[in-house]
């Protein structure tokens, strides 16, 4: 057995409480080299009186038999999701592998023999511990989310009032040097015109990128907070929109930006006028009076190469336009609190999503998460983390984060982008595999699963504009658990052999791929109608030569993500077995050999 490959890390991701009364337990293992699992569990308070003196029950307790879930290529992970008998629990774990039996607890790792086997099972002192469950520890994510498909619209680049000049703007868009500056002209009345249209797309959902006032296209850096930029319309328009929504059942996310503000945000602008003597000094990062180390434009805003000179101030990334916020400052907090309430309270929005959240401190959003609960319960707080983000997710902060754990590996097998190592089909697998041991599984079922963002380049650019493989990747994270986002236009083919970065303006006309518009529809719909879509636990079946099977309950996917023809034997379970293609209703036998086209996909109810 290969000792130092075993691992489980107690009140965490591999031990935690899904409810009031049960566990979720997960153990580490190297790849197949363990043939049995067991975990021995109890009460840390269940003690008798034996032989003259008090002994734990250990010895007496059932052993139970632990499932190999998931693996990857160097690790299996073996799981169990048990009921706890008074709330609180000691437990270790057997393991077995040929003729050999390890005990494995919080200090020991070690060979049962006919002599030391009660030395070990019996102490409770080498057990790990789950102290107690306490109702105020668990994830209290709001269940809406699990079943919402989000849109995420950049709402500069999305509608306009009216298409007048839609066609001649997206033309200057195309050819300006500076597209990050350009104004479309999209406004809160014109995506309020196309409401009618997400619902028929199927969306329930809809993520607005920063719309508070701004000098910029993109609005992250914020100069009035209480405001909504002049540009986008007014409050009134909000109501509106927000109205309209809730109306055809599509919850509203908005983004808070409390990394860092605006360079002439009035509290930023009082320190640039009186350094040091600015009420607001400690409101910020400055290293001293002389901060302004670059020139000022007729404007008085930075002229700036980020290659040549830092700022003498923290910032967002090393632009000036940007300066970060002391969050640890009370009258900050404080400030920051009432913005996010303010939204909530008066535009009854579902959901804050956080920019940079990973560079603002834990207590922050502690005290945040308290602050928005109070106002609404059911709020949706999303974190824009892109990378494991356990820390944030204990259910004292977030709910959920912007899961690009799950965009890499799908940019990787289904695309071919040269800024990014490609995989094969199993390594694919692998890396979904070990996604899904990271989290807690009722973190996992609201997670806020993407593929494409205002801050990537489109997947259709990632795919070499190839619609079909854009189908496949889609294919997968909708089938995917959590709560799945299309990025604005990637349902009508946007950005095909156009694409000047990730925020084209969005088409209305002609140009729209009406096939690919359908094929999301069938999909949104697929996923609401059958459960087994939305489901945590996946199964792989297949997963080799750019061939992905793999099963969610009694669907089966099927994606060939090649230009060759494929042919694979069904395992022996499936054969003769009645299938409903869910795409095209036609039902079938599945006979012993599978042939699939390129690029085809294939979902069978079965």
């Amino acid at each position: 057995m290969i000792l130092e490959a075993i691992n489980h890390i107690p009140k965490s991701n591999m031990a935690y409480a899904i409810n009031q009364e049960n566990l979720h337990i997960l153990l580490q293992t190297a790849k197949n080299d363990v043939s049995s699992v067991k975990l021995i569990i109890g009460d840390p308070f269940e003690w008798y009186y034996k032989d003259g003196k008090y002994v734990w029950s250990g010895e007496s307790l059932v052993h139970q038999e632990m499932a190999k879930k998931y693996s990857t290529d160097l690790f299996d992970y073996y799981f169990i999701e048990v009921k706890t008998i008074n709330l609180r629990s000691k437990y270790s774990f057997l393991l077995s592998s040929g003729e050999k039996e390890y005990f494995y607890g919080c200090r020991d790792l070690v060979e049962i023999t006919t002599y030391n086997r009660h030395k070990y099972i019996s102490n409770l002192f080498g057990y790990f511990n789950y102290p107690y469950i306490n109702e105020g520890d668990l994830i209290d994510s709001s269940a809406w989310v699990k079943d919402v498909v989000w849109y995420q619209i950049f709402p500069d680049r999305f509608s306009r009032d009216n298409d007048d000049l839609n066609l001649q703007l997206e033309q200057e868009y195309q050819t300006t040097e500076k597209p990050n500056q350009y104004f479309y002209g999209g406004t809160l009345k014109g995506i309020t015109r196309r409401i009618p249209y997400l619902k028929n797309l199927g969306i329930t959902g809809i993520y607005f990128t920063p719309i508070f006032k701004s000098v910029s296209s993109h609005k992250y850096d914020i100069s009035d907070y209480y405001e909504i930029d002049e540009a986008f319309g007014t409050k009134e328009d909000l109501k509106e929109m927000i109205l309209l929504c809730h109306q055809n059942g599509i919850r509203v996310m908005l983004d808070a930006v409390f990394n860092h503000c605006a360079w002439n945000h009035p509290f930023f602008q009082d320190v640039v006028k009186n350094k040091s003597n600015s009420k607001y000094w400690d409101y910020f990062f400055i290293d001293n009076d002389d901060f302004i180390n670059f020139e000022l434009d007729e404007k008085g805003f930075p002229i700036y190469e980020r290659q040549n000179i830092r700022p003498k101030f923290k910032t967002f990334a090393f632009t000036p336009m940007m300066p970060k916020w002391n969050t640890d400052n009370p009258e900050v907090e404080e400030y920051l609190l009432d913005v996010a309430k303010y939204w909530i309270e008066e535009f009854d929005i579902d959901g804050w999503r956080l920019d940079v959240s990973n560079e603002v401190s834990h207590r922050f959003w502690r005290a945040f998460k308290k602050a928005v609960r109070e106002v609404k319960k059911d709020i949706y707080i999303l974190g824009e983390n892109w990378d494991d983000s356990n820390a944030w997710l204990r259910g004292d902060q977030m709910d959920a984060v912007m899961n690009y754990e799950i965009a890499y590996p799908i940019w990787q097998f289904f695309g071919s982008d040269p800024s990014l190592i490609n995989i094969d089909s199993y390594t694919f697998s692998n890396r979904i595999s070990k996604l899904l041991v990271s989290y807690q599984q009722n973190v996992s079922e609201v997670m806020f699963n993407l593929i494409g963002s205002h801050d990537t380049s489109r997947i259709l650019v990632k795919c070499n504009n190839n619609l079909e493989v854009v189908k496949l990747a889609y294919l997968f994270l909708l089938s995917f658990s959590g709560s799945p986002a299309i990025y604005y236009g990637d349902e009508v083919g946007l950005g095909k052999d156009t694409d000047k970065d990730m925020r084209s303006p969005m088409i209305w006309d002609d140009r729209q791929n009406l096939d690919m518009h359908s094929f999301f529809q069938k999909l949104i719909q697929l996923r609401k109608e059958y459960r087994a879509f939305r489901l945590v636990d996946l199964k792989w079946i297949i997963a080799k030569d750019q061939l992905l099977v793999y099963s969610k309950g009694n669907i089966v996917f099927i994606l060939n993500n090649s230009s060759n023809l494929k042919e694979f034997v069904w395992p022996e379970e499936f054969i003769g077995k009645m299938s409903k293609n869910l795409f095209t209703n036609e039902v079938s036998k599945l006979d012993k050999n599978q042939i699939i086209q390129p690029y085809q996909y294939l979902v069978f109810e079965i």
